[in-house]
Order: C-alpha cells, then sequence, then structure tokens
C-alpha cells in the first residue's frame, strides 16, 4: 500500500514541509492500519519543525500529535476491544509524533472509538488540547468546584481547553491574552480576561485573590514562573506544560524551565509540577483511554465545542504552519485528507 504523509527533511520555515510517497506494510500483531480523516495542528508541530522542541530533536520525521482515522484492518496481539473492526472510525493522540500522513499504523492500546455523530474533522481538533486540560486540571491541580486560576494563553488551544474543561467544573477562572476579540471569546467560558500588554497579571489577581489561588497554568516559562508562584494561595500549584521560549532557544529554555520547576518545589507550602502529555500517554494507557474517551464524549454531548480556525488539504501544511506563525488565523487547524 503506497501512500503520502508530511515530512520535515531539515529544520527551518514552512516550506521545509514537503510530501513523500510511502508504503505500510502489514500491521504487526497487536497494531491496525488506519487510514487517517484528519490531523489537528498544534504550536508543538511548528516548534518541532523549526528545531526548538526538545521531545522532537533529530529529522526527518513527520509532525503531528493527534488525529482521527477509520481502521483499514488489525493484527491481534494482546488486548483486543470488543468494538475493533474495519471500518469503525477512532481518534487518538500519539506519544511521537506521526499524523501528518494519509495512512500510519498504531498499537490497538492507542485507539479510542470515535461516538457517532461526531464530525471526524472536529474531533481531531480535540485530543492533545484537552488531554493537556485534564491533565492540568486533575492529574497535577485537583481542582474543586469554586478554585480559582490563571491560564496563561488563555486563547490558544490548551488554554481554550482548559477554559471549555474548567466552566463545566464551577472554577473562577483568569486569563491571559492580548490577540483582538479574546475578552469575548474567553468570556463565553466564563474567563476573565488580563491582557498582558496592557497590565500586570500578578498586580490583578494579589487586588481580586488577596488571599491567592489555587493555580497557575503555565506555557511560557522566565519570570512568569515567579511571578505565578508568588500568587498562590498556600497550597496551591504552579504546573507548566510548555515553554514557548525564544525562536532558535525553545529547546533550551524548556530545560532550564523544567529545572526551575523542580527547584521551586523544593520551597514549602506551594506545589510546581511539569506537565508533558505524550509522556503520561505512554506511561499510563488506562489514564489515556479512559480520558479521551471522557473527552470524545463530552464533544459529541455538545458541552465542550473546539473552535476550528482554518482547514486544510494535508498536502497544503506548509501554508497552514505559515498562517499560525503570520497570525492570519488564531484557534485550532485541521489538515484533512478527503
Amino acid at each position: 500500500m503506497t501512500y503520502q504523509k508530511i515530512v520535515v527533511e531539515r529544520f527551518g520555515a514552512g516550506h521545509v514541509l514537503r510530501p513523500v510517497t510511502a508504503s505500510l506494510p502489514q500491521p504487526p500483531p497487536g497494531h491496525a492500519r488506519l487510514r487517517v480523516l484528519a490531523a489537528g495542528v498544534g504550536f508543538t508541530d511548528l516548534m518541532a519543525r523549526s528545531g526548538d522542541y526538545l521531545l522532537q530533536r533529530t529529522v526527518p520525521f513527520t509532525p503531528g500529535y493527534e488525529l482521527t482515522a477509520e481502521v483499514v484492518d488489525f493484527t491481534p496481539g494482546g488486548l483486543q476491544p470488543s468494538w475493533l473492526r474495519a471500518g469503525v472510525r477512532v481518534a487518538a493522540a500519539l506519544t511521537k509524533m506521526a499524523a501528518y500522513t494519509e495512512y500510519l499504523t498504531l498499537p490497538l492500546w492507542q485507539l479510542v472509538p470515535l461516538p457517532g455523530g461526531l464530525d471526524p474533522h472536529v474531533a481531531a481538533a480535540i485530543p492533545l488540547d484537552h488531554l493537556t486540560a485534564l491533565s492540568l486540571l486533575e492529574t497535577h491541580g485537583r481542582l474543586q468546584s469554586g478554585d480559582s486560576v490563571l491560564i496563561h494563553g488563555a486563547g490558544g488551544g490548551v488554554g481554550q481547553a482548559v477554559s471549555r474543561l474548567g466552566a463545566l467544573r464551577g472554577l473562577r477562572m483568569y486569563g491571559t491574552a492580548s490577540a483582538p476579540g479574546s475578552a469575548e471569546l474567553l468570556a463565553r467560558h466564563g474567563v476573565t480576561l488580563i491582557d498582558y500588554r496592557r497590565e500586570d497579571f500578578e498586580t490583578v489577581l494579589r487586588q481580586r485573590e488577596p488571599d491567592g489561588i489555587q493555580a497557575v497554568f503555565d506555557h511560557i516559562g522566565g519570570a512568569n514562573l515567579r511571578k505565578g508562584y508568588r500568587v498562590l494561595a498556600p497550597g496551591g500549584v504552579l504546573v507548566s506544560y510548555a515553554f514557548s521560549g525564544r525562536p532558535g532557544r525553545m529547546a533550551g529554555d524548556t530545560v532550564r524551565g523544567a529545572v526551575r520547576i523542580q527547584l521551586m518545589n523544593l520551597r514549602p507550602r506551594r506545589r510546581t509540577a511539569l506537565s508533558m502529555v505524550p509522556r503520561e500517554i505512554r506511561a499510563d494507557h488506562d489514564w489515556y483511554h479512559s480520558a479521551l474517551t471522557r473527552i470524545l464524549g463530552l464533544a459529541q454531548r455538545g458541552e465542550i465545542t473546539p473552535r476550528i480556525a482554518g482547514t486544510y488539504p494535508l498536502l497544503r501544511a506548509a501554508d497552514a504552519h505559515t498562517a499560525l506563525e503570520r497570525r492570519e488565523i488564531t484557534g485550532k487547524v485541521v489538515l484533512t485528507t478527503q
């Protein structure tokens, strides 16, 4: 079976995303061969393509951590879900980038059935951001209704996922952002905007939450970590889930940020944590399967609705990356194979 996939053969700008033809052998035991329907595009894909992503430091590779697909065939082996059959539609979050492709082979444990009626193009925008949000809110945050949180980059993919799931939990949420229309976007989920171009989030939160807040979710690092730590209530937690860093230095900034988080955790009365969902998926298959099943169920029932900013054919992945980097579109982008 021959097919096309997008490959980064050298680090660089969007133009390094090139389609190549490949062949897909029969799946080994315990694996399924999939026809990809759609793949989500995330900020980590752009970092990886540029050579700035800590978990993808070599070329060649195919970007993308999330997808929806149709099962072509499979080879039994190990635990086999009762629902598995050729033609069934599934969603998956990957532990290693590979989603920008027409066909793919994955382990059976990684497949989660797509609920009936859920558009696979919409579903492809869900897995990674919303699994990250659940990791922040539940695994690390341990948050309850009425707790207050700060979401950095609240207008981004993970930030919006946190706000959607946080609203369902009854959280009091503040979010930093600056893009036009951010206030209206965040208000849909009850998030109070802190415009970081005009306001200092530490000052705002000390005024509005004098006793401190229960959690800060940070993807920026640097001075933000120290300031975020200072606004925590006793027992609160600062969780870093990525570090955007400086162009050309993001991998190094990620390492420094992770070390800083670990050192801060030695201080009493407050906690720090580092969330890296691809590793969490690999370490706990049961959590992954249960969490993604829950999230897809919420989407099927209309309780969460990801905001799709743009849809591109797979072979125009370079255009999708360029549009995101130029901020021509904001929100989630999906690549389609149909």
